[in-house]
């Protein structure tokens, strides 16, 4: 996906009137209209949602189609899930297919609460399911298959190799090796930084990939919570000393100090989403980095695991609404967007359809921005995303954000936010109806 704007003020955490929401929107998800099956219709106008980003390629379909009958919308990611609420109340209105850029609501469109998205199992065919790989894991919802991935957001670990080729440093292989090196540069190049603590992206790069147990799903409605696992802990225990010595950034890679040590060519690594090379370190408006100096390296690896995991920033996906009366047709259209290989090509983000990734690998393999071809490094972690977590109903991001984050921000550790952490998510998981074990 292609980052969405972000806001830089944290919302509070609520439990009380999140609760309620969440009471009153089952209330109204209960007396659905929409469980009827609609009629079938394969002259029907298909109404599409998108993004601007993904919208080309929405035209792209209907011009290459000029049978396919399609009506496409930009709209506000923010009222979706509202704007799902409202039309399972008056039975009417439902978009037929939707590219969401939350990749985590999968298994809220497909819930009992919203009962919108159609399993795709029968309708895309094995041959090209299996061209995903494993991308779609976090797609298949009790063993249905309820979207199509569009991107991946695999973590790898970004680094100045102008630098480290200067200063006689190599790429740390392990999450040890990263901590000894963040040491000797807190000694020998004081004022430069390793990472970013200080926001909510902690949970994808370093709790996820750790296998910190915060959205492991177990079984329906069954969720394995937590945050005193010793997977997480190490997280904690790498990162605290770290960033009490200003080596990891008690900030955000979005916030003005830290945009402005990118600015300075200060970041001597970076753990983060394969798209940081594209929308973090080479804009202007970010870290402006100048033409050969950053590159990716494979994700470091945590001790005991015989894998070097990632976490998943993000990752587009495509669904199609069960109430559509051309079923058939909506799915191949989220089909092509996911795996056109001369579409995703030209995509801003790695594609998650295997054949679609190597045609946009041969199209940045050689961009002159990178001191060095970051494709491998890419490649090799969008198969090691961790598998440890899962779509869950609720959202992890604000419960990171109020606990953890503000402990980071405020000069404390992130360890002291943990215990407040596992509470809220605890509350969130019962609160949607989450058996949390």
């Amino acid at each position: 996906m292609v980052p969405l704007p972000i806001t830089r003020g944290r919302r509070a955490f609520l439990p009380t009137a999140l609760l309620a929401s969440l009471a009153l929107l089952a209330g109204a998800c209960g007396s659905s209209g929409g469980s009827t099956a609609p009629s079938a219709d394969e002259d029907a106008t298909l109404l599409v949602w998108t993004d601007s980003t993904r919208q080309p390629g929405f035209e792209q379909f209907k011009k290459a189609h000029p049978d396919v009958k399609m009506k496409i919308e930009t709209y506000d990611p923010t009222s979706l899930l509202t704007k799902i609420q409202l039309f399972n109340r008056t039975g009417k209105g439902w978009p037929d297919v939707i590219f969401d850029a939350t990749p985590n609501q999968a298994a809220t469109l497909s819930s009992k609460l919203f009962d919108y998205a159609q399993p795709l199992d029968h309708l895309i065919s094995k041959d090209v399911q299996k061209g995903f790989g494993a991308a779609n894991d976090t797609c298949t919802i009790d063993d249905k298959l309820v979207c199509l991935k569009n991107d991946l957001a695999q973590s790898v670990l970004w680094y100045n190799k102008k630098l480290m080729d200067e200063w006689g440093y190599k790429v740390p292989t392990t999450w040890d090796e990263y901590a000894e090196l963040g040491r000797r540069l807190d000694k020998e190049h004081p004022g430069y930084v390793i990472g970013a603590a200080g926001f909510k992206f902690v949970y994808y790069d370093f709790l996820w990939s750790s296998g910190c147990p915060i959205q492991t799903v177990t079984g329906p409605s069954q969720v394995h919570i937590d945050t005193a696992d010793p997977k997480c802990k190490r997280v904690t225990d790498l990162l605290d000393p770290l960033v009490s010595t200003g080596v990891v950034s008690r900030s955000g890679p979005f916030d003005p100090d830290v945009i402005k040590l990118g600015q300075q060519q200060k970041i001597l690594m970076m753990p983060g989403a394969s798209w940081y090379g594209d929308f973090v370190f080479k804009p202007e408006s970010a870290f402006g980095t100048p033409d050969g100096q950053i590159t990716a390296a494979p994700y470091p690896k945590w001790n005991g695991e015989e894998k070097n995991w990632s976490g998943a920033t993000g990752g587009g996906i495509y669904v199609v609404s069960k109430h559509s009366r051309n079923v058939k047709q909506a799915a191949a259209i989220a089909e092509w967007m996911a795996t056109d290989t001369a579409y995703q090509a030209t995509a801003p983000t790695f594609p998650a359809y295997g054949p679609a990734a190597q045609a946009w690998s041969a199209k940045h393999a050689d961009d002159p921005f990178y001191a060095a071809d970051p494709v491998p490094a890419l490649t090799q972690q969008a198969a090691l995303i961790n598998p440890s977590e899962s779509p869950t109903v609720y959202e992890v991001e604000d419960s990171i954000t109020g606990t953890v984050v503000a402990k980071v921000r405020a000069g404390g550790k992130l360890a002291d936010g943990m215990d407040d952490l596992q509470k809220q998510l605890a509350q969130l998981a019962q609160s949607v109806g989450y058996a949390v074990n």
